[in-house]
């Protein structure tokens, strides 16, 4: 990209290289990307190649093929250096090869030059930007290593407001040394102060950043240059090339052009395949662009474009991985592909809510924290997706929309009963029941009991937990609603394991596991298998559970379901280590633990407490942190209160 230092470089590397090269070295600036003179032509840059390496004016051809082979015949059998700067394309720098001899060219452009490394063998090197440490030595070898000692903070400030480009460093440190009274400290202020460009101008036009970003800009086609622009309106670090299609209002097709265009300019970084970025400063420019050359009323719009698009897809990405979304979809075969687009989307979703929520588009913030549940849920990112449903929340209760609030109140509710916010989750949930009965939606008043019968297993009511249940199956069967309704027994077969009733829990764990087919609903069958390890471990029937567990570690990691895969190799450990089988339980443990790290830090701190214990001679205590560590891992996958029946009481013994 443009300031990145590839002219540098190329010197540098030139000069270390030139004793090689003992027949010469050639240097020319081909102006490609110069502001104020048009670029070199081969046939003039030829002609000064010739005449450096000896051939008289009189011998000189005049027609350019004549010169590209005259050149490459002087050339022959020499070892000669060969620096093209600043090349527009391949065609510029295709006449300038030596062909077949033993001299090497370096060439620099702000293009890709995908045509050299086609045809011609050439090796690209892509520059990025420097690390922490080299932009901190380009700044010592400017301002000295003492002055940088005096001001470590403003360093690394300076550093990150740079985005560590090597020009936006050389300037500020320009800055600085003929400033001498200046400090880092006051320069890094008055550069947050005033927005990201704002040290980076001068009379120098070379040295002035925007210039140098413009020059890049300048030839690009009308509908790359307007895509340019709007790409600072994207939220997220990232954009595919359908939502830019959608925030530009283009065909898929055109916006695919137009950002390959972008990206072979290096104005835009195709990171991972299909996924586009812009580096810091380039994007802080593209939004000056933005703003003096569109409205707030056109800004507002290409904002709830890309909106529209992300909700409708995480809409349709919902209906298959999420029972309760209540949406259909044509766009997502499979979950699979579903949970590919939300890992891919995950940080321009979050990212997308907040830019919503702060331009008072409501409806499309609380439909997207809405539609996102499922995913967050499957993947155990418990906190995040309360701080985004929060958001979400937020806006609901901005709209005149009673549904909108129920929804939102029963979202809010299930995310904080999983980060253990009981109270808090029983008054939304409670709030979601009552406004769902008011509104007359039978099927969500459903999704409102299922949901508090967790809670008040959470709580240690796990009778209350059954009739809650209980009134959410009974609607469940009326609308026909096999999988909600098998969703609903196997969670009443948890309840009734607690409530020491594992007979009739394997019961209603089997009648669930007839609800669902394990090649279209895998996760609610390891979740019922699950179910029926726990409820066979306090019958004391262990070799059944470790059958049951393992089937449902497998199927949880099929779906990716990384967080209930965790829960259920806590509990195969704990099944383990009650049957006898000690080294299979440390490792299910340790599996679990390598989970629950950054998912459950709670419960991750209990496996590491346990696998201490486990791993002493010391006997080990039933009071205390060691009666907690010993129920721990009983927890349900949706985190319910430690069970009482037998397998606590052998796990005590």
């Amino acid at each position: 990209m443009a300031g990145v230092g590839k002219t540098a470089l190329a010197l540098h590397v030139a000069h270390r290289l030139s004793d090689r090269f003992p027949d010469g070295q050639l240097y020319v600036n081909l102006r490609g990307f110069d502001p104020s003179q048009p670029p070199l032509s081969p046939q003039h840059v030829l002609r000064g190649f010739l005449r450096g390496l000896g051939v008289m004016p009189q011998h000189m051809p005049r027609d350019p093929d004549g010169q590209t082979a005259l050149y490459r015949s002087v050339l022959a059998g020499r070892r000669v250096l060969v620096v093209l700067d600043n090349a527009l394309d391949s065609e510029q720098v295709r006449p300038l090869l030596p062909g077949a001899s033993d001299s090497l060219v370096l060439v620099t452009s702000r293009n890709k030059l995908l045509g050299l490394v086609a045809n011609e063998g050439a090796c690209p090197v892509d520059l990025g930007v420097l690390d922490e440490k080299d932009a901190r030595a380009l700044l010592a070898d400017r301002l000295g290593s003492a002055r940088l000692a005096a001001e470590p903070k403003a360093v690394r400030d300076i550093t990150a407001l740079c985005g560590r480009l090597p020009l936006a460093l050389a300037i500020v440190a320009a800055r600085l040394a003929t400033h001498r009274g200046f400090t880092m400290t006051s320069v890094a202020q008055h550069m947050r102060e005033t927005g990201p460009l704002s040290g980076f101008a001068g009379p120098d036009s070379a040295l002035d950043i925007r210039n140098v970003f413009s020059w890049s800009c300048r030839n690009l086609s009308p509908g790359a240059a307007r895509l340019f622009r709007l790409l600072a309106l994207r939220p997220g670090p990232d954009i595919s090339v359908p939502a830019a299609a959608a925030l530009a209002d283009m065909t898929v097709t055109a916006t695919g052009r137009s950002l390959a265009e972008l990206s072979q300019t290096h104005l835009v970084i195709e990171h991972v395949p299909g996924r586009f970025t812009l580096h810091d400063l380039l994007q802080a420019y593209a939004l000056e662009l933005v703003e003096a050359e569109t409205s707030e009323t056109e800004q507002q719009a290409v904002l709830r474009r890309v909106l529209d698009h992300y909700v409708l897809l995480a809409r349709a990405a919902a209906a298959v991985v999420d029972p309760e979304s209540m949406s259909e979809s044509t766009v997502f075969p499979d979950a699979e592909s579903a949970l590919g687009w939300f890992s891919s989307e995950r940080g321009v979703l979050t990212e997308a809510i907040r830019r919503a929520a702060e331009a008072g588009l409501h409806e499309h913030a609380w439909r997207l924290g809405y539609a996102l549940g499922g995913f967050y849920e499957l993947s155990g990112l418990f906190h995040e997706w309360a701080s985004v449903q929060r958001m979400a929340f937020d806006s609901a209760q901005r709209l005149a929309d009673q549904r909108a609030h129920a929804h939102a109140h029963r979202r809010l509710g299930r995310v904080t009963s999983l980060v253990h916010g009981y109270e808090e989750a029983q008054h939304h949930l409670e709030r979601a029941r009552d406004l769902y009965a008011e509104l007359g939606l039978p099927l969500d008043l459903a999704h409102a009991h299922r949901a508090l019968a967790w809670v008040m297993a959470k709580g240690g009511r796990p009778q209350e937990a059954v009739d809650q249940a209980e009134q959410a199956l009974v609607v469940y069967r009326s609308h026909d609603e096999t999988i909600m309704a098998g969703r609903c027994l196997y969670a009443i077969a948890w309840f009734l394991v607690l409530l020491d009733k594992s007979e009739e829990a394997v019961l209603h764990a089997q009648s669930a596991l007839e609800c669902f087919d394990e090649s279209t609903e895998p996760m609610n069958v390891a979740r019922t298998l699950d179910t029926l390890a726990f409820a066979h471990a306090h019958l004391g029937q262990y070799d059944l559970a470790v059958g049951y567990e393992l089937r449902a570690v497998e199927l949880f990691r099929s779906c990716r379901a990384l967080y209930n895969e965790g829960c259920a190799l806590s509990r195969l450990g704990d099944v383990r280590s009650v049957a006898g089988d000690t080294e299979a339980a440390h490792r299910n443990w340790q599996a679990s633990l390598a989970i629950m790290t950054e998912l459950d830090p709670p419960w991750a701190n209990a496996l590491r407490t346990k696998l201490n214990r486990r791993g002493s001679s010391a006997p080990e205590s039933h009071t205390g942190a060691a009666e907690t560590v010993g129920t721990h891992a009983l927890l349900s996958l949706h985190g319910v209160m430690p069970p009482h029946g037998r397998l606590d009481r052998e796990l005590r013994q």
